[in-house]
């Protein structure tokens, strides 16, 4: 007979597998002091500062010329659309009478060693002059008609007055007459028909001075309405003479036609366009500048200077590539600001008789504005300029020598840092920024990693660049190297 061996109990089973686990921790924990005991010493090195690896920029004075860049549009200096200035028929045109035909006034010409010339304008076109021509002559009709009458007032004048001085000594006589028959008659010996005959002489030739006065009298006021008339009738003849002048169409300057609005037979009222005339001999090109750039402007304005200016094409202030093509000067600016921009405009003007290509009106052009010059002389105050990115918060990080005591041998050593300094922050100029103070000649600027370091971190210097090398890519951009740069 088979007997079934019996299980153990939990209670039993629990208490074994707590010995077998105190067993293998017991093991472990000999194995371990075993192998710790076998573990070489560790032998203490010293160690040794890390330098962090920078890159520098060499701070060095550079004498150049600020430029200031914008856009404008060139347009003529001189333009104008000719109008009708009386009504009319065209009945004449010039022979070539098309846009792009250059046209002269006339004027007094003059040649070295021979003698002046007046030259005949150029006439554009004409207008039938005929009914021009007869108030013209109406109106010197008028004034010679006016002028014989004033001769007969004055000769009227002239016989009047004759024949008062005469009637006055014809008076003078009968009224002698008269007291001589009164006397007689109040004598008794002289009749009474006779005295009033006399009497009535008297008052016949009395009216008759009465007449001629008053005749004399009025002529001055006859004459002086006559004058007026005539001068009126002068003024008549003058505006028919310059409407008759006006039939015929000048240009008031030398310049090219830009627009022809009429031709031969077709009929204007005053005021109707005629033809444009543009003068292409001086160009002018308003240009928007900020409020900034404009005080520098004014200033060297207000000191006598005329700042040149150099136009291209139109062009991205990238591209290098476009060199100028025309150049002018800035001659006067705005006297208030764009308040939608904040922008003042100011004005270039360019003299086309010394270019070649001339510079067409209507033409988009990218402005360079020489501004102020930094020159590095005794005399004027030193600037730098130096890279944005050596900046931050206001401070750079200047790189030096400095000596430093060995902790383990005591020996003085020469070691090579960073120190923060403050500076004085002036224009920026893209990827530069003035410095007006707080940065010496040679002394040199920590370029990267500016995120880590710290002050008085040992530095190795990899590479280092100067204000030539970074002035490269912003010349004939926003700043021009200067011929009396000292270094």
């Amino acid at each position: 007979m088979t007997t079934t061996p019996r299980s153990l109990s939990p209670v039993k089973r629990l208490i074994v597998s707590e010995i077998l686990i105190v067993l293998i921790l017991g093991f472990s924990f000999l194995a371990f002091q075993l192998l710790y005991a076998q573990k070489p010493p560790v032998l203490e090195k010293e160690t040794e500062s890390a330098r962090l690896n920078v890159d520098v920029f060499t701070v060095a004075p550079f004498s150049f010329q600020e430029l200031l860049t914008g856009f404008g549009t060139a347009r003529a200096d001189r333009e104008v659309t000719l109008a009708a200035q009386v009504s009319g028929e065209i009945i004449e045109v010039h022979p070539q009478l098309e846009v792009g035909h250059p046209v002269a006034t006339g004027q007094l010409v003059t040649s070295p060693g021979e003698p002046s010339e007046e030259r005949d304008a150029d006439q554009l076109l004409r207008i039938d002059p005929r009914d021009y021509q007869q108030r013209v002559e109406q109106a010197a009709n008028r004034i010679a008609e006016l002028q014989t009458e004033i001769s007969q007032f004055k000769v009227q004048q002239t016989n009047v007055a004759r024949q008062r001085a005469q009637g006055k000594l014809v008076l003078n006589t009968l009224s002698e007459e008269f007291d001589r028959l009164k006397e007689a008659v109040d004598r008794g010996v002289g009749t009474p028909s006779n005295l009033n005959k006399a009497r009535l002489e008297v008052q016949r030739y009395g009216d008759t001075l009465i007449q001629l006065e008053n005749q004399a009298a009025s002529i001055p006021h006859q004459i002086k309405a006559a004058d007026q008339r005539l001068a009126t009738s002068r003024s008549e003849k003058q505006r028919a003479e310059n409407d008759l002048q006006r039939t015929q169409v000048l240009p008031p300057f030398d310049g090219v036609l830009s627009e022809v609005l009429v031709e031969q037979g077709q009929y204007v009222r005053v005021g109707d366009p005629l033809v444009r005339l543009t003068d292409l001999s001086i160009v002018e090109i308003p240009v928007a500048l900020s409020f900034e750039d404009f005080l520098r402007l004014q200033q060297e304005m207000e000191g006598g200077h005329r700042p040149a200016v150099a136009l291209a094409e139109n062009e991205s202030e990238e591209d290098e590539s476009v060199k100028r093509i025309w150049k002018g000067y800035l001659v006067r600016t705005s006297p208030e600001a764009d308040a939608g921009s904040r922008t003042v405009q100011v004005f270039v003007e360019v003299i086309n008789s010394d270019e070649n290509p001339p510079l067409l009106p209507g033409a988009f052009v990218h402005a360079r504005i020489d501004g102020r010059r930094y020159v590095h002389e005794d005399e004027v105050e030193k600037v730098f300029l130096i890279p944005r990115e050596c900046v931050v918060d206001g401070s750079v990080y200047v790189v030096g020598e400095e000596d430093k005591v060995d902790e383990n041998t005591g020996e003085v050593v020469k070691i090579v840092c960073a120190r923060p300094r403050n500076v004085q922050l002036g224009r920026r100029f893209r990827s530069l920024v003035e410095v007006t103070g707080g940065v010496a000649s040679d002394e040199r600027l920590v370029l990267t990693n500016l995120d880590i370091v710290e002050d008085g971190t040992e530095v190795s210097v990899q590479s280092s660049t100067t204000v030539s090398d970074e002035i490269k890519p912003l010349e004939n951009t926003v700043i021009r190297r200067l011929e009396s740069e000292t270094r």
